[in-house]
């Protein structure tokens, strides 16, 4: 079982490439999706955009027109490219990410970190649907236990702390779920370096120059949050055993309450107040 077999990465495009593409058609041809909180579109936003966040995207997709090209845009590419996953997931044949998001299109220079989702914990074959959700959870929680040793306010660790007990909590349902399909000594292997291609050293090269402030480590995790969400919920449409398509869809449930937390921290820190943070 491969996270390819389930997922198309879909196209992208930077912030010139966007511009051409919708000067060369008409308003009726496209669609521009604006998945940022409310707060940040009402300050600035692209002519014309559609505005969904991430979290409400979930159950409102139908609101927009399938048929024609959808371009989607963020603060930095991370969300709008976790929302393009979705909407390919619910049947839109041509999405398109902006690169960078609004800040590429105000000019200013991305290092591409939207490139890197979900795919860089789960990049290898596994056995078994389960050993991938698994290695997933497990990878996120590392990853996130892993970044707070980088960063430096008390804030920061306390976010970072939060993200990584949403996934242990769900690495113990996957256990009792699934006991008996996981392959041996799974549970006790030392994840430092996992199956899953998650490597501590690898990872924190990856992502750490890209988390400079709490909004970053939000939109991280927003991202990852969606297209976990995205996952479980592939995963319960196309199970046939009634009892495996509930667990699979009130994990995905989990994963939306998880982002609601994120999205209601960010509205926070965007608003200039300190996060209480919630208990996982």
């Amino acid at each position: 079982m491969s996270w390819k077999t389930l997922f198309t990465s879909g196209q992208s495009m930077s912030a010139a490439e966007a511009r051409i593409f919708m000067q060369k058609k008409s308003a009726a041809e496209y669609q521009l999706l604006d998945v940022r909180q409310r707060s940040e579109f009402e300050q600035k936003h692209l002519p014309d955009a559609i505005h969904i966040p991430l979290l409400d995207l979930l159950s409102r997709s139908s609101e927009l027109n399938s048929r024609i090209p959808t371009l989607v845009y963020c603060h930095c590419g991370m969300r709008s490219r976790a929302a393009c996953q979705v909407l390919k997931g619910q049947g839109f044949p041509e999405v398109i990410n902006i690169k960078g998001g609004i800040r590429a299109w105000n000019g200013f220079l991305v290092s591409g970190h939207e490139t890197r989702g979900m795919e860089f914990f789960v990049s290898d074959e596994f056995e078994n649907v389960f050993q991938m959700a698994y290695m997933m959870e497990a990878g996120l929680q590392q990853f996130y236990l892993a970044m707070v040793d980088v960063v430096a306010q008390p804030e920061q660790k306390a976010l970072l702390k939060l993200m990584a007990d949403f996934e242990d909590g769900h690495m113990a349902k996957l256990l009792r779920q699934y006991r008996v399909e996981m392959a041996s000594g799974a549970e006790g292997r030392n994840f430092s370096l996992m199956e899953g291609g998650f490597d501590k050293d690898k990872t924190l090269q990856a992502y750490s120059n890209d988390i400079e402030n709490i909004e970053d480590i939000i939109y991280l995790g927003m991202m990852l949050e969606t297209q976990a969400y995205d996952l479980y919920s592939r995963l319960s449409r196309k199970n046939q055993a009634p009892k495996l398509q509930q667990f699979y869809q009130d994990m995905a449930d989990e994963e939306k309450i998880h982002l609601g937390q994120l999205s209601r921290a960010l509205d926070k820190v965007l608003a200039g107040q300190n996060i209480a943070l919630p208990q996982g």
